[in-house]
């Protein structure tokens, strides 16, 4: 009996037990969906189920099986299950939540993605895999309604992340979120949630409306960019877009133009692949990765943020410098790595830390891969939403709780800079893909300019890239096992490039020894560091950078190097090339004391002299004076000089004085010619920015001695360089016009003791100095003597020297200010002179020079000729009128007419207290318009006229044009070909010879005369008498019929 009591005590607790449970269960059922007591829009119901098919009253369901199959609405998750083979492992689930799609969510899933067939492929049936089954248990333990109610919560599902059927360990399941939305919706994963609460001993059910998918990995949330605001949810049920994106590393040609290319959050894709923990990504990211498996948490901040917190150059660092580095130094790479690595464990962490999960309060997180590097989380209260805010290490979190597959991932808007991460130039050369450069420089003992060892000093580095040294010299430096060899490559590769590479090895002109390869490397290295930092403000106000290349080829004066900075346009930055290399970077990156330029090729260093002006067809004639002179190599072996270089016009203007000193042949023009190249080429290089500037307090001017010796003053004003000379006259191309009596013939080459000389372009680099072009005219030193004799020689005027001596006139080629040349002229003085002139008031004589064919062509000059060579038998020239006149008549005709071709110059003042050494002063000698000029012959002037620009002729003054004796018009008229200025006067080349004044009685056949004026007396005469008959006549005519009356 006792132990039937028993028994039945037992059973009515049992059934006591039975009843309280289902009462809870019954309670319990109705809709989630609430918003104040209002139930929440439905999806179309269900048909109402078969009461034969419900489960009996009173009977309790076990496992989530029996739930499945205990109502006909989740018939097609539980085949699904049956088919996956998931049914004895879910049995066996206890103290779960699972969330059931209706059968009508997983028909529209099928219909969505196409997934009509029956067949199970292996652990996919229909388009759902078992891993997206188990997605839909919540194993946080059995939830109620207010736990969905009360705002945005991230639970750990039974779907592994690993590849295995399901989460059986904790902290393995992948994460889903539910939220609530603006109408008090649950949401879960962006599926609503429809259904009653389901309950069964294994845990809590909930319908809901939609089939979830897996979410996207870390990686695929980067690409797809992660939310950053709050309003709207993902659907992960619906096909996600992943933006394509390349996800090896870097090839070696790539210097990283755009770090943050790819999409906003590939900056930190690409920093974790720099870590080598691309693997906690997931997908193709991780592919060669290590840090993969398990949850993690991405704390991601965006392009932008990256950008704001690092410069270009530290960017590139951290995101390529491992890619870069790898086969290239092992020391430099395991740097790398360890930097890039110690940035971004700031920003991943072990496990799914989730804000929601956290909850509101200081929390410590561990990354886990960098030292166990511990981060600071701080979660705030709940925002509009119910999204939970806060921050890491003090930065702001924007977006929070976006799950993943593997983890779950954080938006923050800022990116700090750890402690202990220091940027040196190597490492910034290293981001940049110029490891080349850095082996260089090591290799040549250079490396404390870019290693940070002395983070002091000022430098400005020009770097090649890799792919522009390989361009440019087809090999890499170390390459080859002897070092040598590879520094001869280069070597021979920089020749044939045009970068003087065998200048740099030993002077083709000898002016350096032969020195070791490895010294010629170290000379190109240190050509590509300047002295000093140089943004783009400073090279617009000053473009030249002095290099750490120093040597005896250029005086001991750091070699140049040359910046031309473009002007902006637009949203585009200044453009500037170094030497005619590009800088490939917008701006240049500044690390410290140290200021780097990306070049696109290896800077060209500066050629030698020959070589740099040839370029410049302008400068082409003073490359030829030099070859002509013997001057070219003597120049080319001076160390450190300065080249003012004139223009072809500077020459060719010149015209007689051009003609002498470009006589081949002529040992006193070849002496002349290579004074004045070397009275251009000053002893020291002097770059245009270290020429001093007139201001109005200071008129310094710098002071440089010649090759020649004489010296050259070089001075700046806001208007350009200019250049002076106290010892040297400047002989310009371009001639200033003086007034005096009119315009002075512009177009002659003329010698003034005042003025300057403006440079057209400074600074072209040269191996062994610079440059510089002289925009008109050239510098005429003192021991460069252009006399008279030497223009005539240019002229090559044989005839007119001729004449000269045979009529005792060559005094006029001698300077009548020294007392031999008054004594000898005093001997030879010609009968036919201006008398009323004093003799000691003549201080030079300017002389019109008929070319010898002019002379030629003379009638007088051919029988006096002919009569020399005692061709007296000559039938050639018999009508030639001075034929049957006598020698000494011909003789005294010719004098007559060259001493009309010499004007005397009259000293008017100080011009006569000049000493011999002393040139007269330009206005002296010019032709001016309209001005008359004395001559040699008694009391006969030449008037001479501008009919052109620069143009000019010469006749006799008041002798119009009229008929002559002998029935020829008078013609006395002759052209300026060319001119040329010499020290005591001016030679202007005629193109014909002036004729004598027709009055003068010494034309030939005086018979002529006197028939030519019977002729004109008779013709006059009879044209006046029939002029008088024909008036009487006509008058006659008229007072006749006067008389006369009309009929």
């Amino acid at each position: 009996m006792r132990q039937l009591r028993n028994c039945s005590g037992s059973l009515a607790l049992a059934l006591a037990l039975f009843l309280l449970l289902a009462l809870l269960a019954q309670g319990a059922r109705g809709h989630l969906n609430t918003a104040d007591g209002d139930p929440s829009p439905k999806p179309e119901p269900e048909p109402e189920p078969d009461p034969d098919t419900e489960p009996e009253k009173g009977r309790m369901l076990t496992t989530f099986v029996d739930l499945l199959s205990s109502d006909p609405r989740f018939s097609e998750f539980l085949h699904t299950v049956q088919r996956l083979g998931m049914v004895i492992p879910l049995n066996r689930v206890r103290n779960a939540t699972l969330l059931v799609p209706t059968n009508e969510a997983i028909k529209r899933f099928r219909r969505e993605h196409g997934q009509n067939s029956s067949q199970a492929a292996g652990s996919i049936y229909r388009g759902v895999a078992d891993s997206q089954a188990w997605y839909h248990l919540i194993g946080d333990g059995i939830a109620e309604i207010s736990n969905f109610t009360q705002g945005a919560m991230v639970w750990e599902s039974l779907s592994s992340s690993e590849s295995v059927d399901y989460a059986a360990e904790r902290g393995s399941g992948i994460m889903l979120k539910t939220t609530v939305g603006s109408s008090g919706e649950v949401l879960a994963n962006g599926v609503p949630v429809m259904a009653h609460n389901y309950s069964c001993v294994a845990g809590n059910a909930f319908q809901i409306d939609g089939l979830m998918t897996l979410p996207p990995t870390l990686w695929e949330l980067l690409q797809a960019e992660i939310p950053k605001s709050d309003s709207g949810q993902r659907r992960w049920d619906r096909p996600l877009v992943v933006e394509s994106w390349r996800t090896h590393a870097p090839a070696a040609d790539e210097s990283g133009d755009d770090v943050t290319d790819g999409g906003s959050y590939s900056a930190m894709e690409k920093l974790l692949a720099s870590a080598g923990w691309s693997g906690i990504l997931g997908g193709s990211a991780g592919a060669g990765g290590s840090g993969g498996g398990g949850m993690h948490t991405l704390w991601a901040f965006t392009n932008q943020a990256f950008s704001n917190a690092l410069g270009f150059g530290e960017r590139a660092y951290l995101l390529y410098g491992p890619a870069f580095t790898k086969d290239e130094d092992a020391d430099l790479y395991n740097e790398a790595v360890e930097d890039a690595r110690a940035f971004a464990a700031g920003y991943v962490s072990s496990g799914a830390a989730s804000l929601a999960r956290l909850g509101v309060g200081t929390h410590i997180v561990v990354s886990g891969f960098q030292n166990r590097t511990r981060l600071t989380v701080i979660v705030e209260e709940q925002r509009s939403g119910g999204e939970l805010g806060g921050s890491i290490n003090g930065l702001a979190i924007g977006k929070s709780d976006i799950v993943a597959r593997n983890g779950v991932a954080h938006g923050v808007s800022q990116v700090g800079r750890p402690d202990g991460l220091v940027f040196s130039p190597q490492k910034i050369l290293a981001g940049l893909n110029a490891t080349t450069f850095i082996r260089l420089l090591k290799e040549t003992e250079l490396g404390d300019y870019i290693d940070g060892s002395r983070p002091e000093r000022k430098t400005t580095l020009l770097v090649p890239t890799n792919r522009a040294m390989e361009d440019a010299f087809g090999y890499g430096l170390g390459d080859d096992a002897d070092g040598d060899q590879a520094t001869k490559a280069f070597i021979r590769a920089s020749s044939e490039h045009g970068l003087d590479g065998a200048s740099t090895i030993a002077s083709a002109l000898g002016a350096l020894p032969a020195g070791s390869p490895r010294e010629q490397q170290l000379e190109w290295a240190l050509y590509h560091i300047a002295e000093g930092q140089s943004g783009l403000e400073e090279l617009v106000r000053s473009p030249l950078l002095r290099t750490k290349l120093a040597a005896k080829w250029t005086g001991g004066k750091a070699q140049v190097v040359k910046a031309q900075v473009d002007q902006a346009h637009g949203t585009l930055s200044r453009h500037v090339s170094f030497n005619g290399a590009d800088n490939i970077l917008p701006e240049p990156v500044v690390v410290g004391n140290t200021t780097i330029y990306l070049l696109s090729s290896p800077m060209p260093t500066p050629p030698n002299l020959i070589s740099a002006l040839v370029q410049d067809l302008d400068l082409s004639l003073f490359v030829a004076a030099m070859g002509a002179s013997g001057t070219a190599d003597e120049i080319q072996h001076v160390n450190g000089v300065t080249v003012l270089a004139p223009v072809v016009n500077s020459f060719t203007s010149l015209d007689l004085v051009w003609s002498y000193l470009s006589l081949p042949g002529d040992s006193d023009a070849r002496t002349d010619l290579s004074r004045l190249i070397k009275s251009h080429i000053l002893i020291r290089p002097v770059y245009s920015d270290e020429i001093p500037l007139h201001t109005d307090s200071s008129a310094e001017t710098l002071t440089i001695e010649s090759l020649n010796g004489n010296k050259v003053g070089m001075y700046r004003t806001p208007h350009g360089v200019f250049v002076v000379s106290d010892q040297a006259d400047l002989m310009y191309s371009q001639r200033r016009k003086h007034q005096q009596h009119g315009e002075v013939h512009a177009r002659l080459a003329s010698v003034s003791d005042t003025g300057s000389l403006k440079l057209s372009e400074t600074d072209i680099l040269l191996r062994t100095g610079v440059a510089h072009v002289l925009e008109q005219g050239l510098i005429l030193p003192p021991n460069v003597d252009i006399t008279s004799p030497k223009l005539l020689r240019g002229m090559k005027a044989h005839i007119f020297a001729n004449l000269l001596e045979r009529f005792n006139l060559t005094y006029i080629l001698e300077d009548p200010r020294t007392s031999n040349s008054r004594q000898r002229r005093s001997k030879k003085q010609a009968t036919a002179r201006s008398s009323d002139i004093p003799d000691n008031a003549v201080v030079g004589y300017s002389i019109l020079v008929p070319s010898d064919k002019a002379w030629r062509e003379n009638a007088a000059y051919r029988e006096l000729s002919r009569r020399d060579h005692e061709e007296l038998s000559s039938a050639e020239d018999d009508d030639n009128p001075w034929r049957n006149s006598t020698t000494s008549d011909i003789a005294r005709h010719l004098d007559m007419l060259v001493r009309l071709h010499i004007i005397p110059v009259f000293g008017r003042g100080t011009e006569s207290n000049l000493t011999g050494s002393d040139r007269l002063p330009e206005s002296q000698l010019l032709l001016a318009d309209r001005k008359t000029y004395p001559t040699m012959l008694d009391g006969v002037r030449l008037r001479a006229h501008e009919f052109a620009s620069d143009r000019f002729s010469v006749q006799l003054d008041r002798t119009p044009f009229y008929q002559s004796p002998g029935g020829v018009p008078f013609i006395s008229f002759a052209t300026v070909v060319r001119s040329g200025i010499a020290r005591t006067g001016a030679v202007f080349e005629l193109d014909v010879a002036l004729k004598l004044p027709p009055d003068d009685g010494d034309s030939p056949g005086g018979w002529k005369k006197f028939a030519w004026n019977a002729a004109v007396w008779l013709t006059g005469i009879g044209m006046g008498s029939g002029l008088l008959g024909a008036s009487g006549y006509w008058v006659r005519q008229w007072w006749t019929r006067s008389d006369y009356q009309s009929l």
